[in-house]
Formats: C-alpha cells, sequence, structure tokens
C-alpha cells in the first residue's frame, strides 16, 4: 500500500510564512537592542519611545488603534474604550510593528502624515495587519520566554493566566500564543452570539471544527450563553462535542477551558485532546 500523499504548501504560502519569519525575527531584534531577557523588562512604552513614537489616549470611532507618522516621528493613538492593560499592550505593540514593518498606506509627500486605523484585537485582517499582530505577539510574548510554559496538561487554563500575568498579556492572546508553541494537540475556538466564529489551532491538532456552527449544550462555553457563567476549571467533554467527526467514537474526550471576554458577549475555548484520543 502506498503512503498518503502529504499536501505541500503552494509558493504563496511559503513566501507568506517567510514574511512572518522576518517580521518575528524584527520583533526579535527590537528585544535585543534594548537588552530584554526576562518578562518584566519588556517596557512597550520605552520600545514605542526608541523608535521615535510617542503614546496617547483618545476616544476613536470604528477602531481600538491608530498611528499616524509624519516623517521619522510618529504618534499612536490607543481607544480610551479599552481598560485591559493587556489589550493596552497589544494594541501599542501592534502599531509598532505596522512602523517597524515599514506598512506604508499610500504614497504620500514627506511633509504629509500618513495614518493607519486599526483594530489589533480582531483576528481579522489584510496581510498587514496580520503581519502587525504576528510582530506584536512576538515582542510582548518572545518564544524563547514563552514556549516552556506551553507543555500542556488538562489544566492548560491555568498555565494561559500564568502566561497573561507574567507577560502582562491578555487572557485570549496569551491562549493564542499557548496555542501556536504548544506541541501538544490544542486549539482556541472563539464563539460569538452562540456560535464559533473562529479557530486557531496548535500544528498538531487536525482536527475539523467548523465555523458558524452553533455551540453544543455539552460545551462549557454554552453555559455562558445560556446562563451569563461559567467555572473556573477546565472541563472533560466528548470529543464531539466540538468535533462532529467524531460522533462516531463516543469514547473519544477532550478538554475545554471557557473564559468570556468581558463586555464583548464572546467567549473562547481552550481544548485540549489527550494523545489516547
Amino acid at each position: 500500500m502506498k503512503a498518503p500523499r502529504v499536501a505541500r504548501p503552494s509558493k504563496a504560502a511559503q513566501a507568506r510564512e517567510q514574511r512572518l519569519e522576518e517580521v518575528r525575527a524584527c520583533a526579535c531584534r527590537t528585544l535585543a537592542a534594548s537588552d530584554v531577557t526576562e518578562p518584566n523588562q519588556i517596557d512597550i512604552d520605552h520600545i514605542a519611545a526608541v523608535f521615535g513614537a510617542e503614546v496617547v489616549f483618545d476616544d476613536l470611532e470604528g477602531a481600538t488603534a491608530r498611528v499616524i507618522q509624519i516623517g521619522d516621528r510618529a504618534t499612536i493613538v490607543v481607544s480610551t474604550r479599552i481598560a485591559e492593560i493587556g489589550s493596552i499592550r497589544f494594541s501599542i505593540a501592534h502599531e509598532i510593528g505596522h512602523m517597524l514593518c515599514k506598512h506604508y498606506v499610500r504614497r504620500a509627500a514627506a511633509e504629509r502624515a500618513v495614518e493607519r486605523l486599526c483594530s489589533p484585537l480582531s483576528i481579522d485582517g489584510t496581510t498587514a495587519e496580520r503581519e502587525a499582530s504576528v510582530f506584536a505577539a512576538e515582542l510582548l510574548m518572545p518564544a524563547f520566554m514563552v514556549a516552556p510554559w506551553c507543555k500542556v496538561a488538562p489544566n492548560a487554563g491555568i498555565r494561559v493566566r500564568a502566561i497573561a500575568s507574567a507577560f502582562q498579556t491578555s487572557l485570549l492572546a496569551s491562549a493564542l500564543r499557548f496555542v501556536e508553541l504548544s506541541p501538544d494537540r490544542c486549539a482556541v475556538v472563539y464563539s460569538e452570539l452562540g456560535r464559533v466564529r473562529w479557530v486557531k489551532k496548535s500544528p498538531t491538532f487536525t482536527a475539523w471544527i467548523p465555523k458558524g456552527r452553533a455551540v453544543e449544550p455539552a460545551s462549557a462555553a454554552f453555559d455562558y450563553f445560556d446562563g451569563g457563567a461559567l467555572d473556573q476549571s477546565s472541563r472533560v467533554i466528548p470529543a464531539a462535542t466540538w468535533l462532529p467527526r467524531e460522533a462516531e467514537h463516543p469514547e473519544a474526550a477532550m478538554y475545554e477551558h471557557a473564559t468570556a471576554i468581558p463586555g464583548a458577549g464572546t467567549v473562547f475555548s481552550l481544548l485540549w485532546m489527550p494523545d489516547a484520543a
């Protein structure tokens, strides 16, 4: 019997990944230039100042942050609607990413201001938005520092909270970073209005989680949409709760730790599947 063919990434996909590696390397160089070796040394305001950017807060319509560049000077504006320190830090790092990755909005005379509006707390966006968010994640949660925290156990939610506390990042950003760096099968499922909006998986999590699917009653996330409350501990659930193709294997189980995002009416679930599943 012939071995199954493994699909190779397209040239376009390879080019995108190479570009993201360059973005991550830029973030690492930025940290090295400030002699950062510990999480508590990642001073995002200082890093912004080093690159000629002033950070201010204002009421923004339709965005959570923006950067205005005039020559070699810049102003990073963060929405006053953002209260969480982790989200504020990510927004600032995202805008620094636009600056250092040279994401030019359009041709403009040197004396004109170039302005970019962003919603860096959303996973959706253009290539430039994706690159700026990858830069922010690497700057605030460097892989060489965070990877040791990402060896999964059933209580993965506790590790995510530890990352958020140590690196002053939001729980959602910490969970996404956790999934990126984990060697085990885990995923983040973001649900809104009782339906799956988007999914981010670890490289080893290959199971299908359909977007737009209604959240199942057996899930921890359902508790929030049904009654507005969530358990603080992980829950063992049938894998078919999130993976419809596992319906024929009722013995397969997974762990779910659900977290509500205050003020957004949304929930993200951190899923982990044991190797024996």
